[in-house]
């Protein structure tokens, strides 16, 4: 905060927990670029909404998640930038793993970690492990942390674990490529989807559900024109879906358009939603997220010109990530856009636009893995013949959409909301019992028995006429949507 807009020393800051209690603080200083507070008596780790109160007016500058810390008898080792503790409420948890999305650590008895980190992301995280959970902030888990100090700065970042039940079975929806701009009435149909999933989950009360987004949550054309991003889109969700964790992938659509690197291009996502890769254990799976999207050669314009790759980087640090996961671990892993796609004359190959594919395949050597993608706007499955995966044990489920085809076909045909190959709008629902991993496609407003109709197509007549709200202007590669 600068200028006009710093809190004045008279103020006072009000923070209000998630759960309505709020605590008047005190500030003790206020520079140009910072303010200090003393935290009122009672305040406990968690996140809260942040006001300024000057006289009779109040105002709302932000939320923060506030990490209460005791002091531990401990030294960092030489060349420690950051350490912590991961612990619940019962004591300290040994064997989590933790990164800064370079290098990989564990805690030891004590609960404690050590990172030589160079700070290049700026945050820390855990991989959540099996049997715990973390603290949310509306849909989305806390399990990562933002540094403060500079690369030459030993700063202590502590996490809380909370131990659950029920991971033995439970679900995972995966919804994929909602695109959300505020336009052609998304935001409608956008609440028919979290009405089905807020029912779908009633119905299943009694059972441990989570949710991983296939990227492409909004869409970065109409960032600025609509003032629809990232914020917008979490506003969005934690008003329609509560009490659910969502972790989430980064899609081609949730970059920034108007940046000039990659990092730049990411930087919001890792501002409002989390880091564009990292992993989570829940119950006897593995999960990695993944970003398989490069935009090296964004130039500040739309012509978003990325590249679908896995960095070297992510793939570095998924092999110390990996090295504490057993082979006998079956891995989920999470992209956005697709490893396999199918083609009518040659089956299912690779797609040669995943730049990097077989040294990605490399890294997972000696695993069971099911890769999870959206991007298609299809919905397939693909087991790649050996000479393809090198004879490793690959499964990929391409996952279809939320939004179906753009929101268009809701749109232009309203009650008819499908996708190019005909899959109505909707996300996957899996089911984990232990290792044994089953999965199903949930159409929007039908029930799970839903799965596909047929047609005799000597007695189906269908032309463009049969569309009369369709722009003039569609390109025609589009008009295969309908």
């Amino acid at each position: 905060m600068t200028g006009s807009n710093k809190p004045a020393e008279s103020d006072v800051i009000i923070l209000e927990s998630t759960g309505g209690i709020s605590y008047t603080c005190v500030l003790v200083s206020v520079s140009e670029n910072s303010f200090t507070i003393k935290l009122a008596d009672g305040c406990e780790s968690g996140t809260y909404r942040v006001f300024v109160k000057r006289g009779d007016r109040k105002k709302q500058i932000g939320t923060t998640y506030i990490n209460i810390v005791e002091g531990i008898d401990f030294t960092p080792d030489a060349g420690t930038t950051v350490y912590g503790v991961v612990s619940t409420a019962d004591g300290p948890v040994q064997g989590v793993v933790v990164s800064d999305g370079v290098e990989v650590s564990v805690t030891d008895e004590r609960g404690i970690y050590q990172l030589q980190s160079e700070k290049k992301w700026g945050y820390v995280f855990i991989s959540v492990p099996s049997g715990y959970e973390v603290p949310a902030e509306g849909v989305l888990p806390r399990f990562y942390q933002m540094m403060k100090g500079d690369a030459a700065t030993t700063e202590r970042v502590d996490f809380s674990l909370t131990e659950v039940e029920g991971q033995d079975s439970y679900k995972v929806f995966m919804p994929g490529d909602m695109h959300l701009a505020n336009r052609t009435g998304d935001l409608g149909q956008f609440m028919d989807f979290t009405e089905d999933l807020n029912s779908y989950r009633a119905l299943h009360q009694h059972e441990k559900m989570y949710a991983i987004t296939l990227g492409d949550m909004t869409w970065d054309l109409y960032w600025y024109s609509n003032s629809y991003a990232l914020p917008e889109y979490l506003n969005t969700i934690n008003n329609q879906v509560k009490g659910l964790q969502i972790f989430h992938t980064i899609g081609n659509h949730d970059y920034d358009y108007k940046a000039m690197s990659d990092e730049e291009a990411g930087s919001r996502f890792m501002d409002y939603i989390a880091p564009t890769y990292y992993s989570f254990n829940i119950g006897k799976v593995h999960y990695v997220v993944l970003d398989d999207i490069d935009c090296s050669n964004y130039d500040g314009t739309t012509s978003r010109d990325y590249e679908k790759r896995v960095s070297a980087e992510q793939l570095s640090w998924l092999s110390k990530d990996l090295a504490y996961v057993d082979k006998s671990t079956p891995l989920v892993v999470v992209m956005h856009a697709q490893l396999f796609y199918p083609s009518q004359t040659e089956g299912f190959k690779i797609d040669h636009d995943v730049l990097n594919t077989t040294q990605l395949l490399d890294v997972l050597d000696g695993y069971k893995v099911h890769f999870v993608t959206g991007h298609t706007h299809l919905s397939f499955n693909v087991t790649p013949e050996d000479d393809v995966t090198g004879g490793r044990e690959v499964y990929e489920h391409n996952a279809g959409a939320i939004c179906a085809s753009w929101w268009w076909s809701g749109y232009l045909t309203p009650g008819v909301h499908i996708s190019p190959d005909g899959t109505p709008g909707g996300y996957s629902v899996w089911d984990v019992n232990g290792t044994d991993i089953e999965w199903i496609y949930k159409a929007t407003g039908w029930t799970e028995d839903y799965q596909f109709r047929s047609y005799d197509l000597n007695n189906v007549h269908f032309s463009m006429a049969d569309v009369p709200q369709m722009p003039a202007g569609v390109p025609t590669s589009y008009l295969m949507f309908y």
